[in-house]
């Protein structure tokens, strides 16, 4: 009787520490879970805080990104005795340069959300067969490296086209800004290293130069419009700044077509933290959907028309300009063909 209540007594004891114990694990396992919880919030907070900072965005998170698709063509286009050749399988390279960041952030503030442009131009070109070069953050040496380098491409001899394209902040009468804060003129750093002199793999193919560029801190709404008989484009006042024929010897700057998007001079470009400038998705938006049967001065026509229906951050309205610098002939980029 004494054993058995020794017993007795000690699987009492037990249960109380059994009882003990699953109240401790009980209050555990709650520990745990808001521990969970609290981890579970912590990454989606970071995530959230990698898509912004991948994205460079800073507006409504329920925006949808911009997609570029081109449509493919079913056919070349163009008569071939007054349109460029673009058959060639790459049909031809381009050069994207793209300044983010700037050592002087005072001066020239890191310009959120051009990895975004950067992503849908690189896209776009690649989609309408093309190869694509992307440099970033370039200092004025380095800029001026990689230009001698692209301009001195061996496949320039076996392609059809070529495209140089430079996104950064820009000053007044044509000059570019590098990363660290040095100016490029866009004529004689840039052009010139594709004219006929200056690189004779591509004479006689179209050469197509695109400048992004904000020309100061001055917001413009917009008062005129232009469309010249010379094939020049002006949206919202801007100065066509290429009508200088001075600037050019025919002999040597042919078959180029210069394109700017920008505000007038003085005035501030637009940028959207999180689908880029507005007037490069449109630029992206109306090739990626005309390229298949619609020449590229005409689709240029096309983005300034669309461009009159849209509105950037704050009602500011930007411009686009374009020049034909001896482009005599029709290009269409016949995306999705090749003859070899």
């Amino acid at each position: 009787s004494s054993v058995c209540s020794l017993q007795s007594a000690e699987c009492s004891v037990q249960f109380a520490v059994c009882s003990v114990q699953c109240v401790v694990c009980s209050v555990q396992c709650v520990v745990f879970s808001v521990q969970c919880a609290v981890c579970k919030g912590s990454e989606n907070k970071k995530m959230l805080r990698m898509e912004s900072t991948d994205s460079g965005s800073t507006s409504d998170p329920g925006s949808e990104p911009f997609i570029v698709n081109v449509v493919q063509s079913t056919q070349f286009h163009g008569d071939p005795r007054n349109t460029y050749r673009a058959r060639t399988n790459p049909k031809g390279w381009v050069l994207l340069i793209n300044n983010e960041a700037f050592e002087t952030e005072t001066s020239f503030s890191t310009r959120v959300g051009a990895f975004v442009d950067e992503r849908n131009l690189e896209t776009l070109f690649m989609q309408l067969g093309l190869q694509v070069l992307v440099k970033r953050n370039l200092k004025k040496a380095e800029m001026m490296e990689e230009l001698n380098r692209f301009s001195e491409l061996e496949d320039h001899l076996t392609c059809d086209l070529a495209v140089v394209c430079v996104c950064s902040y820009g000053v007044d009468r044509n000059k570019i800004i590098t990363s660290d804060c040095k100016e490029v003129d866009v004529e004689e750093d840039i052009m010139s290293k594709f004219n006929n002199d200056g690189c004779e793999k591509l004479k006689g193919k179209p050469k197509m130069f695109i400048f992004q560029d904000c020309q100061g801190k001055r917001k413009d709404f917009g008062i005129i419009e232009n469309i010249d008989s010379n094939m020049e484009a002006t949206r919202s006042g801007s100065l066509n700044t290429w009508t200088g024929s001075e600037m050019f010897k025919k002999e040597q700057y042919e078959d180029m077509l210069i394109v700017t998007f920008t505000t007038i001079p003085g005035n501030m470009a637009i940028m959207d933290h999180y689908t880029g400038a507005g007037f490069l998705q449109c630029f992206c938006k109306v090739l990626m959907e005309n390229s298949h049967n619609t020449d590229i001065q005409r689709m240029l026509d096309m983005v300034i028309l669309e461009l009159r229906e849209q509105e950037g951050q704050e009602r500011n309205i930007v411009s686009c300009t374009y020049k034909s610098q001896n482009f005599y002939k029709q290009l269409f980029f016949n995306p999705g063909l090749s003859e070899q």
